[in-house]
């Protein structure tokens, strides 16, 4: 843009970008230069506020399913106990009642066996049958009377058992309604941040402070997968990806980025960088997708075309406003989007930083990861593997 025109355009932003180029001198600093450089700065700031929002409101939501489910939990335990008390009390009352019964029987037969000693010289087969038969009768009752005692004493304690729980479930209810209340507080607050960084995201695009420069996110995939795979064994990288080879996984990369138009090469090198070479990409994570600042752990996909996918469509998100669901070549992953499609698709579209990284200098500060070093190291990677390949044919 010729110099004449950029002050043009710095005098229609405002009345302090008037004063600052009415007082430039040609030594001085190109007043539109630091309008771009202060309106990057107010981008990257708006944005890294929004992202560290939403991280929170993903551990909040992290939390909320964890409470639900140790009250789901709490709640079976409560059941099973509820169950267990009606039983022992069902048993119980069905001891009391043999022990009546019993102690009827005895006091008909003129009651307990008496001492050995007690028995007459005369003692007759009748007598001694009786004799025995009372005695067992005595200890039939003693163990009733044992088993009527243990149950009663198992039905105290799980009763007590139960109090506890049902205790802890009004806790954690309580605790999760708190959790809920937060939810609604945290997504209003990323609401007005995501405005904030859209607010700012126009102004700098309103006096072209977001040139395109450098690597795009969208385009055609430029290197091929054996010059990606060549560039990898060039290396001294560990590849612990189970059930394929970094043949078959590069050219995944190609597929899955040539179906939405985004740069497979550059995505393969961003996930270089966050796998140390595929050396440890747990589930097929090869892009630390939910690895949070405040998240306890990742998201997990079945495949490497699935964790591949999920990287190609949510770079396409960060790269795209317009990008919805419905022009998705695939459908949105049900395994980073949510397993339900219509879910999967409205999360999709409603994604808050659409649009925020149309190329690669634009991750980090938040877009993706935090580190403000975040793409020079992926760009790096990718001009590592673009010599390569142009040293290689």
């Amino acid at each position: 843009m010729p110099r004449a025109l950029r002050l043009l355009v710095a005098l229609a932003v405002g009345a302090s970008a008037l004063v600052a180029v009415g007082a430039a001198t040609p030594a001085q600093a190109d007043p539109f230069d630091d309008l771009i450089s202060k309106a990057q700065a107010e981008v990257n700031a708006a944005e890294a506020a929004a992202h560290e929002q939403a991280n929170k409101l993903a551990a909040a939501k992290e939390q909320q399913a964890a409470v639900q489910a140790q009250i789901t939990a709490v709640q079976q335990q409560i059941v099973a106990a509820q169950q267990q008390v009606i039983q022992l009390r069902a048993e119980v009352k069905h001891l009391r009642k043999v022990v009546r019964v019993r102690a009827a029987a005895l006091y008909r037969n003129g009651g307990p066996a008496t001492d050995d000693a007690a028995i007459p010289d005369d003692i007759s087969l009748r007598s001694v049958r009786r004799q025995r038969l009372t005695a067992a009768a005595s200890k039939f009752d003693d163990n009733t009377m044992k088993q009527l005692d243990a149950t009663v004493t198992q039905l105290k304690e799980t009763e007590k058992q139960l109090a506890v729980e049902q205790q802890q479930l009004a806790v954690q209810q309580q605790q999760l309604a708190t959790i809920e209340a937060q939810l609604v507080s945290q997504q209003a607050e990323l609401d007005r941040r995501v405005a904030i960084a859209n607010a700012a995201l126009t102004r700098a695009q309103q006096i072209g402070a977001l040139r395109a420069r450098g690597e795009p996110v969208l385009g055609p995939t430029i290197l091929t997968a054996a010059q990606m795979a060549g560039w990898w064994r060039t290396r001294n990288y560990s590849f612990r990806v189970p059930g394929t080879s970094i043949d078959a996984l590069a050219q995944i990369f190609v597929e899955e980025g040539t179906a939405e138009t985004v740069r497979g090469d550059l995505a393969f090198a961003q996930s270089i960088v966050e796998t140390a070479g595929f050396s440890a990409a747990p589930a097929n994570n090869f892009a630390g997708m939910g690895w949070c600042d405040s998240c306890s752990t990742g998201r997990r996909f079945p495949t490497a075309r699935d964790g591949v996918r999920a990287q190609i469509q949510h770079l396409k998100n960060y790269a795209d406003r317009s990008s919805r669901a419905s022009g998705l070549h695939n459908p949105p992953s049900p395994y980073w989007y949510g397993s339900n499609p219509a879910t999967a698709a409205r999360n999709f579209d409603t994604f808050f930083a659409k649009g925020w990284a149309p190329t690669w200098n634009d991750m980090g500060h938040g877009n993706w990861a935090t580190s403000k070093t975040y793409s020079s190291a992926i760009l790096k990677v990718y001009a590592d593997m673009v010599a390569y390949a142009q040293a290689h044919g």
